[in-house]
């Protein structure tokens, strides 16, 4: 994974889905000199941030998948080899024949899968995906709710004023200000996440980059400093 934050650029597999790297859709043209145009412009914003919102979505979860085969083939491979490294000498031991070199290649192999998917993060990393993609479809819940309690609230609502045009269109602002406001929470929550989770991945690869470092340092001759130092 190169990539885990927004991107200005749209890619797309041909059906307006991110393809690769998550990133961002373009944001609508909107004309706002009408009360109309303001009101299409709302309708196509909400859109345009829902759309982020599925986006991250299914960009965790199709994520989550691929790590998720990759972890278990990693396991799996992983308890394979233990076992045939335990077995190999254990079977030669019982027959009376001299030790079987193969054994050690076998459990070399094992522990060599296991540092693998540590190193690269494959079960934690499908893990953290579906965590960050249950987090965003609450917060997408939340925003559809809201947005509803809003609709419902302005069906039956009166104008904040006096009557007349005036008074209506003192009204339309302040119920377009408040949808705004839940756009932008939406918006913000869907990139914070994603900032998040990608600032806890770079941490734990960084760590698990250290870890290989100073695991494969040579140390030098008595006082010396390790190679490469």
């Amino acid at each position: 994974m190169l990539l885990r934050g927004i991107s200005g650029d749209t890619g797309g597999d041909g059906r307006g889905r991110p393809r690769g790297d998550l990133r961002s859709r373009p944001f609508p043209a909107i004309a706002s000199g009408t009360p109309q145009a303001r009101r299409d412009a709302l309708v196509a914003i909400r859109a345009w941030a829902e759309q982020e919102a599925e986006d991250a979505i299914d960009w965790y979860l199709r994520d989550r998948r691929l790590k998720r085969r990759g972890s278990r083939f990693i396991r799996g491979l992983t308890i394979l080899l233990a076992v045939a490294g335990t077995a190999v000498p254990l079977a030669s031991s019982m027959s009376g024949g001299p030790p079987q070199a193969l054994g050690y290649v076998l459990l070399a192999l094992a522990a060599g899968c296991k540092g693998f998917d540590h190193f690269f993060g494959l079960s934690a990393a499908w893990m953290r995906d579906m965590a960050a993609a249950q987090a965003l479809r609450t917060r997408l819940s939340e925003f559809r709710l809201a947005w509803t309690r809003e609709e419902l609230l302005c069906a039956g609502a009166a104008p904040d004023g006096p009557a007349g045009p005036d008074g209506q269109d003192r009204q339309d602002r302040q119920d377009l200000e408040r949808r705004m406001e839940l756009i932008s929470g939406l918006v913000t929550a869907v990139h914070s996440q994603v900032e998040g989770e990608t600032a806890s991945w770079l941490t734990e690869f960084k760590a698990s980059e250290q870890q290989l470092k100073d695991q494969t340092t040579v140390p030098g001759p008595a006082g010396l400093p390790p190679a490469g130092r």
